[in-house]
């Protein structure tokens, strides 16, 4: 979910996952994807001509002079309280119904707000993948993206849970993008982030 609302994380514990080596693994691109991170949340930042050529195209209607566009997931109950409290930590243990959240990026990556950034590089159409991957949750054809940078809530398909939280569901577009990272037993940033740079310094090993 979105930094402010977040769930405390001492409601949980996780144990964290890492992916081995595979040697079926596609070659890398030049097309990169941007993890950033605030808070207990990630979001998939991906530049702004890559969305306007793939199936998120009509997010970027009423946003041209957008450098790039961020995406994340969160429950939906948190997401649209005007000051999330108690209540909405106590639903977002429960879990239930979730939203895909979007806004357009005026300046350059990473977006404002971030404390920290990893820049991965992708198998050719592992962008295009990515933007798939959202596309499948969303109950309908996205609309256009507000051009001043607010957050778009849009309706998820997938339910929110502590098991598929907005940590899971950003390494689930990475491995649909078709990177070796872990998904299942990923639910907060730290864990994210530290696959992340694990898949970042594999990357730069391999050149």
């Amino acid at each position: 979910m979105l930094p402010r609302r977040a769930v405390l994380s001492s409601t949980v514990l996780a144990a964290c996952a890492t992916a081995g080596p595979r040697p079926d693994l596609a070659p890398l691109s030049r097309e990169a994807v941007l993890v950033a991170a605030e808070s207990w949340h990630t979001d998939l930042c991906l530049p702004a001509a890559s969305v306007a050529t793939g199936p998120l195209a009509p997010l970027g209607r009423h946003a041209p002079a957008a450098a790039a566009f961020a995406f994340g997931f969160g429950l939906e109950a948190w997401m649209r309280a005007a000051r999330p409290g108690s209540g909405e930590a106590l639903a977002a243990m429960a879990g239930g119904p979730a939203v895909v959240v979007a806004r357009a990026v005026p300046g350059p990556l990473p977006p404002p707000g971030a404390e920290e950034s990893v820049a991965l590089r992708v198998p050719e159409g592992g962008l295009a993948a990515i933007q798939a991957f959202i596309l499948a949750q969303l109950d309908g054809p996205p609309p256009a993206a507000p051009p001043g940078g607010a957050w778009l809530l849009l309706a998820s398909s997938r339910r929110y849970s502590l098991d598929f939280t907005c940590n899971t569901w950003v390494m689930a577009g990475l491995a649909a993008a078709g990177l070796p990272v872990p998904v299942a037993g990923i639910r907060f940033r730290g864990e994210s982030m530290r696959a992340v740079r694990t898949e970042a310094t594999r990357q730069a090993t391999a050149g």
